[in-house]
């Protein structure tokens, strides 16, 4: 707007100037070559909008134009980044307080059937729906023997393994009581019997 201004400002004044000087000369021949000038010059200041145009800076327009479509892509990758960072720490809470239920749901009856503490519950979720686990892919359950202060008595209704049976058997029996307890098929269940202390990587 301010440019159009300026632009009518200079073509006004030009006339009236052109106006001026067309009274002071002489009427002759001389006349008529300065209205020639004087024509060309306004023709010139009535084409200056297009000059500046013109002689604009192509690649420093399309730099400034470039920053900022990288800018607003920027701008667009952090958002998108604060999004996926905040779904994945609502997913992870969620994982983490489901496992720490479930090991708290079974943890005693399992000391008291088969003499064996769960050290760790690892969930494997397949796909998340709005930030919920739509489906579980499986779930690691890491299991150890009590150790001499923690042994209890068996409860007399619960079925109870000896202690001299065989290692992959207990581990069947766990996984069927794990599964009954957590309604969750065997095959999605995988009992890894460890000692205390072992990594569970």
């Amino acid at each position: 707007m301010d440019i159009l201004t300026d632009w009518l400002t200079d073509v006004i004044v030009f006339i009236l100037l052109a106006a001026v000087m067309d009274a002071l000369l002489p009427s002759n021949s001389f006349q008529q070559y300065a209205k020639i000038a004087v024509g060309l010059l306004l023709l010139f200041v009535m084409l200056q909008p297009l000059w500046k145009i013109f002689s604009v800076d192509a690649e420093q327009e399309l730099t400034k134009w470039a920053d900022g479509v990288m800018t607003n892509e920027q701008a667009s990758v952090i958002t998108v980044d604060k999004q996926s960072s905040l779904e994945n720490s609502r997913e992870l809470f969620i994982l983490k307080s489901s496992e720490q239920q479930m090991k708290e749901l079974v943890q005693e009856e399992v000391e008291q059937a088969f003499q064996r503490k769960i050290v760790e519950v690892d969930i494997k979720v397949s796909s998340w729906e709005n930030s919920f686990p739509e489906s579980i892919e499986h779930i690691d359950v890491y299991v150890a023997s009590l150790s001499a202060g923690e042994t209890m008595k068996p409860v007399e209704e619960v079925a109870i393994q000896s202690q001299e049976q065989e290692e992959e058997g207990l581990e069947n029996k766990i996984a069927s009581f794990l599964s009954q307890k957590w309604n969750i098929s065997e095959e999605q269940l995988n009992i890894h019997m460890v000692e205390e202390g072992d990594s569970l990587e």
